[in-house]
């Protein structure tokens, strides 16, 4: 019996470095895998008054701020100011994939930018044409985004166009005054300007036209988007208000 147990215990002793390297090549195993998916992770992460897009480092746990070689990829994923502190998630997200990455962040970009489009202001919309081209380099977006920036774009171009049309229109009325002082005078000058000033007034007053087109559908298109907003924040005609419990009233 005794025989028994010494062998016993010889061979376990003989196992036991081998069963040593076997957990300890598991748990460097694990500690890969776990690294390796770590490096794959990207996160967006509100930092400083700013989104920042960061990357998994090949160790278990930690990331750092996105860096590429390539000056594209550099760009799209550079550290981007949000309008407002408001305007930031209110904590970090990570995504196993940059697919997932791009469609969340041009979820934030898209939702700056139509603030900024619905504002109508000069400088607002020039800052909503920078959302929309960072918007427009991230890669996996889905044809859903894709056709919401199309709509974007074309709201920003508009816009872009009805200044041109009005500075555009503002230098031809300052260019027929001045043409027709000059048109007051005598000699060669007189009859060129005065030949131009009436080449340029079915321009100017085609300019004023198409000003005030852009004008009454800017006016009316925001005439239509308010209404549609408190249409939806109003209560439904004859809805029961709410009783003090958090229910419907009961009708009567």
């Amino acid at each position: 019996m005794a025989e028994e147990k010494e062998r016993a215990v010889r061979a376990s002793k003989g196992r036991s470095p081998v069963t040593w390297l076997a957990v300890v090549a598991l748990g460097v195993l694990v500690l890969w895998l776990l690294a390796d998916r770590n490096s794959r992770e990207w996160w967006l992460v509100p930092e400083d008054g700013r989104l920042v897009v960061k990357k998994g480092i090949l160790f278990p746990v930690g990331k750092t701020t996105f860096k590429s070689e390539d000056p594209e990829l550099s760009r799209t994923y550079a550290p981007v100011a949000a309008p407002s502190a408001e305007g930031l998630p209110g904590a970090e997200r990570s995504f196993d994939d940059r697919a997932e990455l791009d469609q969340a962040l041009f979820e934030l970009l898209a939702g700056w930018a139509k603030d900024d489009i619905r504002s109508e202001q000069v400088e607002r919309m020039q800052r909503a044409r920078d959302y929309l081209a960072r918007a427009a380099r991230l890669a996996g977006i889905s044809q859903k985004q894709r056709d919401e920036l199309k709509g974007m774009q074309g709201e920003t171009a508009f816009h872009e166009a009805t200044s041109h049309l009005e500075q555009g229109a503002e230098s031809l009325r300052h260019a027929l005054d001045q043409l027709r002082i000059a048109s007051e005078a005598r000699g060669q000058v007189a009859a060129e300007a005065l030949s131009l000033v009436k080449a340029l007034e079915p321009i100017i007053a085609g300019a004023n036209q198409a000003m005030l087109e852009a004008s009454r559908f800017s006016a009316e298109r925001y005439r239509s988007a308010a209404s549609g907003a408190q249409a939806a924040s109003a209560p439904a005609a004859g809805a029961a208000p709410p009783s003090p419990d958090g229910g419907a009233a009961p009708s009567r």
